[in-house]
C-alpha cells in the first residue's frame, strides 16, 4: 500500500521535451584524487548554480521552465516544447542557448573542463524526484556511444527542425564524420582570452597523463575553438590561438 493515495498519484505522464544529457570529462579521476576531489566538487557546484541563475535572469519567456538535474558528473537540461511551429522554434533555441552557455562556461578560465553530450526530442517525465523517458535514453546513448570527442551531438530529429530555420542554423555544425554537434560558441563573442586560459588550465591539470585518447579529445577541442575564432574574425581575438 502506497502512503500517497491521492488522485494524482497515478496521473503522471511523459510529454514532449527537448533534452540535453551532458557528461563532464575526467570527473571520476578527480573524485579519486584526494587533492582534486573537493576543488572539483566546488567547481561543479558553482558551474551548475551559476548556469541555472543565469538562465533564470535572461528575461525571455522560454527560459522560465527549463529544468536542470545533476548527479555526479552528469547534467540533464530539459525544456518542454510546443506543437505550434513558431513557439517550438523559440523553445528549441532556448534549450540550445542554455546548453551552449553551460559548455562555454565549462571550457572557460573559471573551470577549464571539457564535456560531451547528446541532444534529442522525445517523450520525457521530469519532476523534483525523478527523470524518465525515451528522450533521456536517446540523449544518454548519443553522449555515451556516439559523441567520442568533447562535443554535444544533435540528434537527427532536432537537425530536421533546425536545418531550414535561419534563427537556429548557427547553433549546428557538421563534423568530419558527418555528425552534427552543438556550436556552443555561436552566441559567444570576444572570448579568445578566456578560452585560451581555460585550455591552459586543462593542460596543466592533465600533465603527465596525456595518453592517445586524451590527446584526441584535446586536439578536437583545440581545432573547434580555433576554427570558430577564425570564423568570427573578431579583431580582438586574432592573437589568441589554442596550441598543444
Amino acid at each position: 500500500m502506497f502512503v500517497n493515495e491521492s488522485v494524482d498519484a497515478y496521473n503522471r505522464k511523459a510529454e514532449i521535451y527537448i533534452v540535453a544529457y551532458l557528461d563532464l570529462l575526467g570527473i571520476k579521476n578527480r573524485i579519486k584524487e584526494k587533492e582534486q576531489c573537493e576543488l572539483a566538487m566546488n567547481k561543479l557546484h558553482n558551474l551548475y548554480t551559476f548556469s541555472m541563475d543565469t538562465t533564470k535572469e535572461i528575461q525571455i519567456q522560454e527560459n522560465k521552465d527549463i529544468k536542470f538535474k545533476i548527479f555526479s558528473d552528469n547534467i540533464i537540461i530539459a525544456k518542454k516544447i510546443s506543437v505550434e511551429k513558431k513557439q517550438r522554434v523559440r523553445d528549441i533555441k532556448s534549450l540550445l542557448m542554455c546548453t551552449g552557455h553551460f559548455q562555454e562556461l565549462a571550457a572557460s578560465d573559471s573551470v577549464g573542463w571539457m564535456l560531451r553530450g547528446g541532444i534529442t526530442i522525445g517523450e520525457l517525465f521530469i519532476d523534483d524526484v525523478m527523470v524518465w523517458g525515451e528522450a533521456l535514453v536517446k540523449a544518454y546513448y548519443l553522449e555515451d556511444k556516439v559523441a567520442n570527442y568533447p562535443r554535444v551531438i544533435i540528434d537527427d530529429n532536432v537537425v530536421k527542425e533546425i536545418e531550414d530555420c535561419k534563427l537556429l542554423e548557427d547553433y549546428i555544425c557538421r563534423d568530419f564524420d558527418d555528425l552534427h554537434f552543438l556550436n556552443y560558441l555561436c552566441d559567444c563573442h570576444y572570448c579568445g582570452q578566456m578560452l585560451t586560459d581555460g585550455f591552459e588550465l586543462m593542460k596543466a591539470e592533465i600533465e603527465s597523463k596525456f595518453d592517445e585518447r586524451t590527446k584526441q579529445k584535446f586536439s578536437w577541442h583545440m581545432n573547434y575553438i580555433n576554427a570558430e575564432l577564425d570564423r568570427k574574425n573578431e579583431e580582438k581575438d586574432r592573437r589568441f590561438r589554442l596550441r598543444m
